[in-house]
């Protein structure tokens, strides 16, 4: 109880044109917006961040949100591309070149110091040492020294023949390891003896070494040639990079770092990125309502309902990706329910409006999701089928109707995205899962619409086409109320709804506003019913013993004592705005004279016998307010002929814009002129002429006699 006290405390506030007019509360809302918008989404918007070591465990699934290398694996494959390549050599002829030389200059001097007969032995020795090779052994220099000269001729001849054998061809490292051997198979094409042919061997595998020389640059080149060759290894979207309880290794993290899952700090750059990116979309959206006619501007409780509305869609967006960070799977986003917003907004605003919000909020739905363009597209054309679909509702199946529609165009959507892709990566039952989603996504629009309108009617006082409807229903306690105690006023009052219903289509007001509210704009007159002369079926009226002043006092409290009753059964603001000003400031003159009459001082003042008001303030106050009095004095007239009835109706106009009751209003002569003719063509309906019927018991008497 003292919840809704508090409540209706704050529905007064609401409701009070201090608060709806105020400029200080209308920019503040535009700011709460962009405040609200900005960190609600902030983290859908950024990349999710982690922060792990080797060796922790994953407390969810983690799915790559884009397509990026995977530096590790690239460069470990490429590594091994490399590994394959093998060492790049070139035959040097230099070494066969050098090691000629040392055969040569080895067995010249030994066959010249074995001709010198001046040389003693040691002396030979010695000199044919200072000439030869490291590895020549010391029995190889004692055979030489004791062969002739022709016989060392031949040895040389030979040692000759087979170096450039050996080394005129590549002649690697394995090659000199073998030396020996492949000296001995050379070995084999010439007839030497024993020691002539162990010492070729040995003068041959002193002097031979590898003749193919590393070259560094050359494998170096090959290698990085055989690296850029391997394709780079990608993670796609979507693939798992690590599951639920699974441990972290260094493989992990790098896939991490790789699509920009890991870091150790915030995004700043991001971050004020996002800041501006509210900030320009709140602005233009400022720009956009400030600008509208001033017949369809909002006041600042439609724009903290609109504003509220955009919220909801913001949490509805973070909670979709929260679900996808957290390891579902990325097709979640089809079931997000994003033409809530507009189909909320057409109803609780207008379709304009709805228009506008679609964009908006399809614009932040794709940068959530990835700044992905199709997730815009999707929630766009969703989002506008679902505004246009409830932009005229006239039961709660409208609703259901629009989920359908908005379930088909969205297959319509996926299919478009199916067909469009260039890399055909999407598998045919992702493509029918797709579908199934989006259709269901159209159902759960409707219903969430439908489950959510009944909040905001309830919270805020807002009057929507179901509510309307529902207020309209014969059945509703307060209409049933006037039916049985005052059934001339109820019946009055179904007039009025009428003229007022087709006025209100002919300006351009809202219709069913008009008749709902004139339903019950004299509920009031169930207080004190006799003393309304619609209801007074004897003939007898109260008025005649009773004071002027006093009948204007019960005549005009029927307003008041009507406010108090849709107030208490909690009516929304525009009915009782119908019901307080459908008689303005306008005067009694009935009672006025009345009262004249009976004054005989000159005391009474035509101020004392007006309605307190106020006065009209919108079109469907201004014209329930004509209707009612139109009505009235028709049903009064003896003869109503259409020409009596048109100059009655002018009358009464032109008396409320003489007596300033429609100044508050924004009716246009011109929509005036137009009402007289919807007013006439309703009447004519109503009160059209008849035939006059025969009395049936003259019609037997006349016979009986005849």
């Amino acid at each position: 109880m003292m919840f809704r006290r508090w409540w209706q405390a704050v529905r007064r506030y609401l409701e009070d044109d201090a608060f709806r007019a105020n400029r200080r509360v209308r920019i503040a809302i535009y700011v709460l917006l962009g405040v609200a918008m900005y960190l609600i989404l902030l983290e859908s918007i950024l990349p999710v961040r982690y922060q792990f070591s080797v060796g922790d465990i994953s407390p969810a699934t983690i799915r790559a949100p884009i397509t990026a290398v995977d530096t590790q694996a690239t460069e470990a494959a490429r590594k091994a591309a490399m590994a394959k390549v093998p060492k790049q050599y070139e035959m040097s002829s230099q070494v066969e070149t050098e090691a000629l030389k040392s055969v040569d200059k080895l067995l010249t001097t030994a066959a010249q110091t074995v001709a010198n007969k001046s040389l003693s032995g040691e002396e030979k020795l010695q000199a044919v040492q200072q000439v030869a090779p490291a590895k020549v052994s010391a029995d190889t220099i004692k055979s030489l020294m004791g062969m002739t000269p022709r016989q060392i001729h031949d040895i040389q001849t030979v040692s000759d023949s087979i170096v450039k054998d050996l080394l005129g061809a590549p002649f690697n490292q394995q090659s000199a390891q073998q030396g020996r051997l492949l000296v001995d198979s050379k070995l084999l094409n010439y007839d030497l003896d024993r020691n002539a042919r162990a010492v070729v061997q040995d003068v041959v595998v002193s002097v031979l070494r590898p003749n193919m020389v590393y070259q560094r640059a050359k494998t170096e080149e090959a290698r990085q040639a055989a690296a850029n060759s391997v394709s780079d290894i990608l993670i796609h979207q979507g693939d798992v990079i690590v599951s639920k309880n699974g441990v972290v290794t260094a493989s992990v993290l790098s896939k991490l770092r790789d699509v920009g899952l890991y870091s150790t700090r915030p995004n700043y750059g991001m971050s004020f990125g996002f800041a501006l990116m509210v900030a320009v979309s709140v602005g233009l959206l400022a720009v956009y309502v400030e600008r509208r006619s001033p017949r369809r501007r909002l006041d600042n409780l439609m724009l903290m309902v609109t504003s509220l509305v955009l919220v909801l869609m913001a949490i509805l967006v973070a909670v979709t990706k929260a679900i996808i960070n957290a390891g579902g799977p990325a097709s979640t986003a089809y079931l997000t329910p994003v033409s809530l917003g507009a189909m909320l907004l057409a109803v609780l605003v207008d379709s304009s409006l709805a228009v506008v919000g679609s964009f908006y909020v399809s614009l932040f739905f794709g940068a959530a999701l990835g700044f992905d363009y199709w997730y815009t597209f999707i929630g766009i054309v969703c989002s506008l089928v679902g505004a246009y679909g409830v932009a005229k509702v006239t039961s709660r199946g409208t609703f259901m109707r629009a989920g359908f529609f908005v379930a088909g165009i969205g297959v319509l959507a996926v299919s478009t995205r199916h067909l469009l892709q260039t890399d055909h990566s999407l598998s045919w039952q992702t493509f029918l899962l797709h579908v199934g989603l989006i259709a269901l996504n159209g159902v759960v629009s409707a219903v969430l619409t439908m489950g959510v309108l009944p909040f905001f009617e309830s919270a805020f006082g807002l009057l929507t086409a179901i509510h309307l409807l529902e207020l309209s229903n014969p059945n509703n306690p307060l209409l049933k109320k006037v039916l049985m105690e005052a059934p001339g006023t109820y019946h009055h009052s179904l007039i009025v709804g009428n003229l007022a219903e087709a006025a209100a289509e002919i300006v351009g007001a809202d219709p069913l506003i008009c008749r709902v509210g004139a339903y019950y704009h004299d509920v009031g007159k169930t207080r004190r019913p006799l003393f309304f002369v619609e209801n007074q079926m004897t003939g007898e009226n109260p008025h005649d013993k009773i004071a002027p002043s006093l009948s204007h006092l019960i005549i005009t409290s029927h307003v008041s004592d009507g406010l108090a009753m849709l107030e208490e059964a909690g009516l929304p603001k525009p009915i009782r705005d119908i019901c307080a000003t459908h008689h303005g400031t306008t005067i009694l003159w009935y009672f006025y004279n009345k009262a004249r009459e009976q004054d005989k001082n000159g005391t009474v003042q035509v101020d004392d016998f007006r309605y307190p008001g106020p006065k009209p303030k919108t079109r469907e106050c201004a014209i329930v307010m004509i209707c009612d009095a139109v009505e009235a004095a028709v049903r009064s007239m003896a003869k109503p002929t259409p020409n009596r009835v048109e100059g009655v109706i002018r009358k009464i106009i032109r008396d409320r814009l003489q007596d300033g009751q429609l100044d508050e209003c924004d009716l246009t002569l011109q929509d005036l002129d137009a009402m007289v003719g919807a007013f006439m063509k309703t009447l004519k309906g109503i009160y059209h002429s008849r035939i006059e019927y025969p009395d049936p018991d003259k019609i037997r008497k006349e016979v009986a006699k005849g």
